[in-house]
């Protein structure tokens, strides 16, 4: 059975990674409107980033021209995997040895990473935007007879903002508010646990294997379909494409710390060899995935706005209320729990 910790610390690492979407810079960006980034996957053209440096080479935190300065703008279109191109030059000169790194943001108000919190908090710091994901409920239901339980989570996402009293401060809540919502209901089926690992070797086309580090992780996760309920639970996926409902023919490992993976589109006992359809790329990002935690529905099906008292300030926030469904299955009949113990029975 799932537990509400792996929900809400999933719907956490969707919001950092969609809304903040931190990656590093890995070029210096000489007053330049080209940025050359980790992993440019999840920005579009139009959105507004930032640039930060927070100093993080000052061995002896001197004052120096380069800390904790930031700078705002706005992406013209994502070139490829590691290159954004900026609507305008940027202003100052961004060094890679002073560790900068880009991220999102909406209306000059960052949303950081440390202000993504598990659970409410009694003192939310005001002066920047936050997101707290907390556990309300869990219930469930039997939707069919012989071990079927759809078991229920609703989680509270609560967004605040700054500037209670100014319009701009209102606007810059909702669409943060906004962004959350589209992230939540345009992901319905929502990815909890999977499992990812990063492949080794680049998929051409038409092959029927794919190569994974041989790790006790991956030995524990990757497993033939035959030897797990859900046959069909692998996916291949890098920054240009993916495919779904992969079936996992077999795993071998050739002692040199490879895990070669087989992978067929059905069971090929029943419908034959049925390789993968698109080449995947290193240089993309290509990784194994198998499929945790199903959820048949989840959505945010209402959002309130007002203003909250935290601490001694007043804050603008909206809450979303979202809730997830999934099946757990039990088998029958089980085995009892309350057995008392019994001193060993001379033969």
């Amino acid at each position: 059975m799932g537990s509400v910790t792996e929900v809400v610390r999933g719907i956490m690492s969707l919001i950092s990674e969609n809304i903040i979407a931190k990656t590093n810079v890995t070029s210096d960006v000489l007053t330049s409107d080209i940025v050359r980034v980790e992993n440019s996957f999840h920005f579009e053209p139009d959105q507004e980033i930032i640039l930060i440096d927070w100093g993080y080479d000052d061995v002896n935190y001197s004052a120096t021209s380069h800390y904790d300065v930031y700078e705002y703008a706005r992406v013209k279109q994502v070139v490829d995997t590691r290159t954004i191109q900026l609507y305008a030059n940027t202003e100052s000169n961004w060094l890679v040895s002073d560790q900068v790194f880009i991220q999102k943001t909406i209306g000059h108000a960052p949303l950081y990473e440390d202000r993504v919190y598990y659970g409410d908090r009694e003192v939310i710091p005001s002066e920047d935007m936050a997101v707290t994901v907390e556990p309300v409920s869990k219930s469930n239901e039997w939707i069919y007879i012989h071990g079927g339980l759809s078991e229920e989570y609703r989680v509270s996402i609560a967004v605040y903002g700054k500037d209670i009293e100014t319009e701009e401060g209102m606007e810059i809540l909702n669409k943060y508010t906004d962004a959350i919502y589209n992230l939540m209901n345009g992901n319905l089926h929502i990815d909890i646990t999977d499992y990812n690992t990063p492949l080794l070797a680049n998929v051409a086309a038409g092959a029927i294997t794919v190569r994974v580090e041989d790790t006790q992780d991956n030995r524990d996760k990757i497993l033939p379909s035959s030897l797990i309920p859900d046959d069909s639970v692998y996916e291949v996926q890098d920054n240009q494409g993916v495919e779904i409902d992969l079936f996992c023919v077999d795993v071998t490992t050739d002692g040199l710390g490879n895990m070669d993976v087989t992978l067929n589109q059905n069971n090929p006992a029943l419908y034959g060899v049925q390789p993968l359809n698109r080449s995947y790329n290193l240089e993309e990002y290509a990784v194994l995935r198998r499929h945790g935690r199903y959820f048949y529905d989840s959505r945010v099906d209402n959002v309130e706005f007002g203003v909250v008292q935290k601490g001694s300030a007043m804050i603008r926030a909206a809450k979303l209320n979202w809730f997830g469904k999934e099946v757990v299955e039990h088998s029958f009949p089980q085995r009892s729990k309350g057995v008392d113990y019994f001193p060993e029975v001379e033969p």
